[in-house]
């Protein structure tokens, strides 16, 4: 298990690889980790760069209100072409996509949304929610939790689980979470149980001191980890994922519990993804991130492309992810 990383600012305490006296529950990590065996990482890149590809020649959002300046290129924002690519892919497993539209304000949504039906316990909905708009390639951001969450689509297939699987591709996100609000606004979150959300899962180097800190908080200086974020509400969660993730020997995973419901001013930059409001809902969840511009130097760049990113971590995160999903979908 990795070292313990206890940050105190103020009054404020933020515990990296949140551990309780007694560790967590391992009864289930077994099974968990045959689901995530199923992942194929093959398939991982060929997506990141499907999608790349295809942004590149897309039609630019409207983005009336979002004036695009540096480190936030608005003109440049797309998501057309990834709602297709999407739903394409979730067909082609078996699935049966929905789009949720949802118009405010003349600004439409599109979120992308399947399930994998539980058996015991379908009404409990373990929610994988990554975001499907980007700007330029977007090969991180979002290419890599994209193609995750469709190869975790894919090989849970070949399993059964107690509760519910909803995997949601939210849009807008780069405009403020819009795709998201509006889908915990419109009553679809309800019958959400926990959440995993991923933003930015791809881009990794062994470089000493290539891991900026994060508004005050000390994170290992080598930016070759995925940094799992939650809240009062998911510290039993993210304890699990860590304890899962590193005992098996599939990722290098880091947790980091925000306080309270994650909106403190310190922690305010771990909000910056569609489990925000899932938080304020008070629905546990989970942000797995690369931690996007305190590592990655291509964050909303041009430059943010497929071969910038590293396939293993990728394919090592892919599979932690699927463990998790798995042990929190409770495989039977």
């Amino acid at each position: 298990m990795k070292k313990l990383y206890l940050i105190t600012v103020v009054t404020l305490m933020i515990l990296m690889m949140a551990c309780t006296p007694n560790g967590p529950d391992t009864d289930n990590f077994d099974q968990a980790a045959r689901v995530a065996d199923d992942v194929q990482t093959t398939n991982l890149m060929p997506w990141v760069e499907q999608l790349a590809s295809a942004r590149l020649n897309d039609t630019p959002v409207d983005n009336e209100g979002f004036s695009s300046k540096d480190l936030f290129p608005s003109d440049h924002l797309t998501r057309n072409a990834a709602v297709g690519i999407i739903s394409q892919g979730f067909k082609s497993m078996g699935y049966q996509p929905d789009t949720i539209v949802l118009t405010k304000n003349g600004q439409t949504t599109y979120n992308v949304v399947v399930e994998w039906p539980g058996t015991t316990r379908p009404e409990e909905v373990v929610l994988v929610g990554s975001h499907l708009d980007g700007f330029y390639a977007a090969a991180d951001d979002n290419g890599s939790a994209i193609a995750a969450m469709l190869e975790t689509a894919r090989a849970v297939r070949n399993h059964n689980f107690a509760r519910t699987i909803r995997f949601v591709s939210f849009d807008l996100e780069e405009f403020g979470a819009i795709g998201s609000t509006r889908y915990v606004e419109a009553g679809y979150a309800d019958d959400v149980y926990m959440a995993i959300v991923m933003d930015m899962i791809g881009y990794a180097t062994d470089e000493p001191d290539s891991q900026d800190d994060v508004m005050g908080v000390k994170l290992p200086d080598t930016g070759d980890f995925l940094l799992v974020v939650g809240n009062n509400d998911s510290a039993e969660m993210t304890e699990e994922m860590i304890a899962l993730g590193n005992s098996s020997g599939k990722a290098n995973l880091v947790g980091l519990i925000a306080p309270g419901d994650g909106s403190y001013f310190l922690a305010s930059a771990f909000m910056r993804s569609d489990h925000g409001l899932l938080w304020y809902q008070g629905i546990p969840a989970l942000l797995l991130t690369d931690t996007g511009n305190f590592r990655n130097k291509n964050y909303h760049k041009a430059t943010d492309l497929p071969e910038t990113l590293n396939p293993d971590f990728l394919a090592a995160n892919t599979k932690a992810l699927a463990a998790a999903v798995a042990l929190f979908a409770e495989v039977l």
